[in-house]
């Protein structure tokens, strides 16, 4: 049995308020804990947001956050449909003992239509687990999973339940022996069986530097519907680069797979991470098909997370970009939709790490490479803490700040049109 081990007063005192005026909606935010099961007995507007969600604990069943069942609960199913979890990061700290563990990241069973949206999942053995059926069909009409980072995590699980979709997540496999980036399957138990349905996989990034498969199609059932399109995949540890699928405990080639048309318009390509962590590729990623309004906004290449603070975001603009992480676009664009567009300078400037402990290292777009460039670094309050040079026909430069005190600077170039904001821990 999993016991929370601590959470802010705030949120103690919006359950008693919850539970006393039987309001209609919870929000849960700036949550720092290891463990959270979300009331459920009667409907609930749930959001969960700038949350931390830290654990070591191991267990063969367990969770980091419940907001749904794992089993059938006629009483609670539904009851957190349209849930919003969004601006979180979950981190499992254990040793690699997954041989005997199951540890979950979130578990969302029983309900739909789930805004899984702008989290980063860190070595959790499942991210998320969306699984329904075997009392009664359901079948997702709304939200997403959606500009997700998920770093050497088991899998993200999709078990007996309809019309998932899966849409910009950066998907990163290397440590801790991953299984596979995604799991379909069907919900087994009493007949008859539930099998995933309809699911829609489509803008996001697979890489990968370990054997296993991109996706497990535990039955064919499963297959039904299916829309898996517009992805980028990159194998770092095979000759071709190529991913392979396993269909009923068969693997399918990457030639094969698409015979079967899925990813007709995918490409195998190397995003050219900056680093990972961050997940920012080298450059803008012009693979993905456009998804409309409600799935536009990405996490910024600035992004990070900590509790209290919602992760940077920009909109998609000009041709759709996969992954997770989007290149923002200045707006005096006239038309969204041309494949040219004009980059502000600011979007195309990286700084990494971004937060850090004070060492940051600070890149410049060829087309600011060809003239000397000065910089500086301005405290909030207007003192400047830093100034330094990048030479002409030099794109990159070391700064630090390990001397200044923590808190939000901004970075400026002083003869060239660009800031980002940088943090000091």
């Amino acid at each position: 049995m999993i016991i929370m081990k601590r959470y802010a007063l705030t949120i103690s005192l919006l359950l008693i308020t919850l539970m006393c005026f039987s309001q209609e909606d919870l929000i849960l935010d700036a949550l720092k804990t290891d463990y959270f099961d979300v009331p459920r007995e009667k409907p609930i507007g749930l959001t969960i947001k700038r949350s931390l969600f830290e654990s070591s604990l191991v267990d063969e069943d367990g969770f980091i956050l419940e907001a749904g069942d794992n089993g059938v609960r006629t009483a609670t199913s539904n009851n957190l449909d349209g849930a919003k979890i969004v601006g979180n990061k979950f981190i499992w700290t254990a040793d690699d003992i997954y041989e005997a563990s199951t540890m979950h990241g979130l578990m969302l069973g029983n309900n739909i239509n789930y805004t899984v949206k702008h989290n980063y999942f860190d070595r959790l053995r499942y991210t998320s687990v969306f699984k329904g059926g075997l009392e009664k069909p359901m079948e997702w009409t709304a939200g997403a999973h959606a500009y997700n980072i998920h770093k050497n995590t088991k899998a993200l699980t999709i078990k007996g339940i309809a019309g998932v979709r899966i849409y910009n997540n950066t998907f990163y496999a290397k440590d801790l022996s991953p299984l596979y980036h995604i799991s379909i399957e069907e919900n087994t138990g009493d007949d008859p069986d539930y099998p995933a349905t309809n699911t829609k996989i489509k803008n996001n990034i697979f890489y990968q530097d370990a054997s296993i498969p991109a996706f497990r199609i535990r039955q064919k059932s499963c297959l039904q519907g299916l829309e898996c399109d517009y992805n980028v995949y990159y194998c770092a540890n095979r000759d071709d680069r190529e991913p392979t699928f396993l269909i009923e405990g068969q693997s399918v080639s990457w030639d094969e797979w698409r015979a079967m048309g899925y990813d007709t318009h995918s490409v195998i390509v190397d995003p050219k991470f900056i680093d990972t962590e961050n997940f920012v590729p080298l450059e803008r990623l012009n693979f993905g098909t456009n998804l409309g309004e409600e799935h536009a906004t990405g996490l910024a290449i600035s992004a990070y997370w900590e509790v209290g603070e919602y992760p940077d975001t920009t909109q998609q603009n000009g041709k759709w970009q996969v992954g997770a992480v989007l290149y923002g676009v200045s707006t005096s664009i006239t038309n969204p939709d041309a494949s040219s567009h004009t980059l502000d300078k600011s979007d195309l400037v990286l700084t990494y790490p971004n937060p850090s402990a004070g060492i940051f290292m600070l890149q410049l777009p060829l087309e600011l490479v060809k003239k000397t460039n000065a910089i500086n670094v301005i405290s909030l309050d207007g003192k400047i803490v830093y100034n330094g040079i990048i030479p002409l026909g030099e794109n990159s430069i070391k700064i630090d700040l390990s001397n200044v005190s923590p808190g939000f600077y901004i970075l400026s170039g002083v003869n060239s049109t660009f800031s980002k904001k940088i943090r000091i821990r």
